[in-house]
């Protein structure tokens, strides 16, 4: 749970703009006796598996304490892209309210491993990494790579987590009604307010 506190004060942090409160809703430990996920060293492979995978493990009524939005798979496996095996973790972009994507998977490497998953439910919000073509305009050159979108991180701005390109692109999804899944409440306590 430490390395999920860590996403939890990020999505919280002013420089987002919107502050999206994370829970923890569920917690579930696979071991070797355990079914879990097809394991393989193909990132975007382990992507869909876990994504099939934690379907099955949601209960689709919003109200149940065990409906969750997001999945995230911690896993010691090595995570490979398509040349290298440098990957730490993988999702897809906008996908927060599609129950059958909302899904991340991230390198269990320690404690790097929440920055990995804060930048990995950046992408579930649609946020875009720091140095793509459409945050160029948005973002300052000089600390595109110091913040939680950034492709490679090598240190965080703790004053400014966020760039404006990931706020920009996250008030422009809730904004535009892509995050209305969000809304439910875990078992009747504090919902997501914004706008």
């Amino acid at each position: 749970l430490t390395v999920l506190a860590a996403p939890a004060r990020s999505f919280r942090h002013g420089s987002l703009g919107n502050p999206v409160e994370l829970r923890v809703t569920r917690l579930v430990v696979l071991g070797q006796d355990t079914p879990g996920p097809h394991s393989t060293t193909n990132a975007a492979q382990m992507l869909r598996n876990f994504c099939q995978w934690q379907r099955g493990l949601n209960v689709p009524d919003e109200d149940s304490p065990l409906h969750f939005d997001t999945a995230i798979l911690f896993t010691r496996q090595d995570l490979c892209g398509a040349a290298t095996c440098d990957t730490l973790g993988m999702a897809d972009v906008g996908t927060v309210c599609d129950p059958s994507r909302s899904c991340a998977i991230v390198e269990d490497d320690g404690l790097q491993s929440a920055l990995t998953a804060a930048h990995e439910l950046g992408h579930v919000f649609n946020m875009l990494h720091d140095t793509s073509q459409p945050c160029q305009e948005l973002n300052s050159r000089s600390g595109a790579t110091r913040r939680v979108m950034a492709p490679v991180l090598s240190w965080l701005e703790p004053g400014e987590m966020w760039s404006p390109c990931s706020a920009r692109f996250i008030t422009d999804f809730l904004d535009n009604g892509q995050g209305t899944a969000l809304h439910g409440c875990p078992s009747g306590e504090g919902c997501l307010h914004w706008g």
